[in-house]
């Protein structure tokens, strides 16, 4: 009878053990994440400016993902933003047809894209572009530290959780805070922007309380390392070391490729990725979980870049878009004026030069001021003599900025400038010392050489000065006279152009420099332009019909005979 109860036990304890035994086995699961960002709308295998074949696109990444998918069917396919500026065909769907679907929607939805975190240039062209673009998608466009000013609660979607290989990933989406010192208020009205590592600290618990992931990714648009000290623009670094619980950092924004392992406060290690700019390389992310009993008790993860011009353009990717494309280069062809001289972008920085004087004298008489400031925003453009055609006005406007005319002290024009050469150039000691301001660990080879972006090189047209680099920043200008010959006064209140950019306080010349808090900018504008600043070039070259930009001499550097040895061998560094 004994016999008999002990078996009818262990018939019923059978179950229950291959149930434990089953819940004890092991499981390894293999992911797979393929990382882009800053894109900057480079859909096409096609430079539409130059009217050469072009490197990235995703029309290649098209091809790519269709091998990856045959490789990996669950793969996730992620962008860190900065998708809606930079190539023209986001302009002129961000612009001139802003009724047909907007084709960075259509592209990536092509894709499939998983999600996507929204960039300070998808910001830039301001709500009626990226909320437009956002419906759109047929993915979640992320954004926790982007906060509506109405409900407390993310403007864009926080995070989204994938269920892929048996895994649960959570994919948290974080933007840089500095869009307000970059961009006027109007583009990103009814939001705030908290910083990064605050907005984590409050995300990353609540997720893995809630959402109980295997693995949780951070999805930003920032970069590795920050080099300034008003806000925390490039936090990725920072990220891992300071939030406890990020198995992975997709980064972006600054456009520079890196692969870094960084210590977790706890001690674990972190994994930081960024494929860079234009999309001529893709992050491929593999990762292998181990579980046991329901919980991840192993995280192995491997990074490659992957050579997004190793596969060729994808034909239907290309077919389904050729028409949209089409649109954009009979936009691109119409033709606008001419040009009496060639003009090129690189000559700025070493001086006047006759590319920013047509930038100067169109924000002149765009917003009716009497001095000009301006930077080169392309240091590779430049512009034959004769026919000018839409395309050939990238080359100037890169970017979607409006133009301002501000009220502006001698004394405040003065600061703006000690400032911005602050940031320029370097205090030569003699003739054998680099002029530019350079990176220190800068080589022939890197692709970005100067201490500080060249955008922020901002000069000055209207007035005569000096800028005495052999003087300590802060102690180098000299103004001489306004450039139509009457005095300058440190006291009179001036009519400046300046673009939006600038006039939101971005770069600090106005102020650090010019010593403005930076609530009080948006009362120092006296009028803004009813268009961007490509629109106002276009308009300016068929008003005028035929341009002939002059190499001013309203400004130069000194000491003149350390200045020429240092520009010969600087030009020789930056552009080999």
């Amino acid at each position: 009878m004994m016999n008999k109860s002990l078996r009818f036990l262990s018939l019923l304890l059978l179950p229950a053990l291959l149930i434990l035994g089953a819940c004890q086995r092991e499981q390894t699961l293999e992911l797979r994440i393929i990382h882009t960002t800053d894109v900057h709308a480079n859909l096409f295998p096609y430079d539409h400016i130059q009217q050469t074949p072009g490197t990235g696109s995703l029309a290649r990444l098209s091809s790519m993902m269709r091998q990856v998918r045959q490789e990996t069917p669950e793969a996730l396919l992620l962008d860190g933003g900065d998708l809606l500026q930079g190539e023209p065909v986001a302009y002129y769907y961000n612009y001139i047809d802003s009724t047909s679907p907007h084709i960075v929607a259509s592209a990536m939805n092509f894709l499939d894209y998983d999600a996507a975190t929204i960039g300070n240039h998808d910001i830039e062209p301001g709500h009626a572009v990226y909320d437009r673009w956002v419906e759109q998608c047929k993915f979640p466009i992320l954004g926790a530290n982007a906060v509506s000013e109405d409900t407390g609660a993310p403007y864009f979607v926080p995070y989204k959780v994938f269920e892929r290989g048996g895994a649960r990933i959570a994919v948290l989406g974080l933007t840089t805070p500095a869009i307000p010192q970059w961009l006027p208020k109007h583009l990103w009205r009814g939001m705030r922007f908290e910083d990064i590592i605050a907005s984590a600290q409050q995300w990353v618990p609540r997720i893995l309380k809630e959402e109980q992931p295997d693995m949780l990714v951070a999805l930003i648009h920032s970069g590795y390392e920050n080099t300034n000290d008003d806000y925390l623009e490039n936090a990725g670094s920072a990220l891992a070391q300071t939030v406890e619980g990020i198995d992975l950092i997709l980064m972006g924004h600054d456009h520079r490729r890196s692969l870094e392992w960084i210590p977790s406060p706890s001690g674990d290690s972190v994994l930081l990725i960024n494929p860079a700019n234009h999309l001529d390389y893709a992050s491929d992310v593999r990762i292998t979980l181990r579980k046991r009993a329901g919980k991840v008790i192993e995280k192995k993860i491997d990074a490659s870049f992957a050579d997004v011009n190793a596969f060729e353009p994808d034909p239907e990717y290309v077919k389904e878009f050729a028409a949209a494309e089409e649109r954009t280069r009979d936009f691109l062809g119409k033709r606008i004026g001419l040009l009496e001289q060639a003009v090129r972008a690189d000559e700025a920085i070493f001086g006047p030069s006759s590319y920013m004087s047509v930038v100067h004298e169109m924000q002149l008489h765009t917003v009716e001021a009497e001095i000009s400031f301006a930077a080169p925003l392309s240091l590779g453009a430049k512009l034959s003599a004769g026919e000018v055609f839409v395309r050939d006005l990238f080359k100037f406007c890169p970017y979607s900025n409006h133009l301002y005319a501000m009220e502006l002290t001698g004394a405040e024009i003065k600061g703006y400038l000690e400032h911005s050469y602050g940031l320029w150039v370097s205090q030569m000691k003699g003739a054998e010392d680099h002029l530019i301001l350079m990176r220190p660990d800068a080589k022939p080879g890197d692709r970005y050489k100067t201490l500080h972006p060249t955008y922020n090189f901002s000069a000055a047209h209207g007035i005569d000065y000096r800028v005495d680099v052999s003087k300590p920043k802060g102690s180098r200008i000299t103004i001489l006279q306004l450039s139509n010959g009457e005095p300058f006064d440190l006291n009179r209140r001036y009519r400046v152009a300046i673009n939006s950019y600038r006039a939101g306080g971005a770069g600090g010349m106005l102020t650090t420099g010019a010593g403005i808090a930076k609530e009080d900018l948006p009362a120092r504008i006296l009028s803004s332009s009813d268009h961007d600043q490509f629109f106002s070039l276009m308009r300016f070259f068929e008003i005028k019909s035929r341009v002939n930009p002059e190499r001013p001499k309203n400004w130069s550097f000194l000491p003149a005979a350390w200045v020429h040895e240092a520009i010969k061998r600087d030009k020789a560094f930056l552009f080999p």
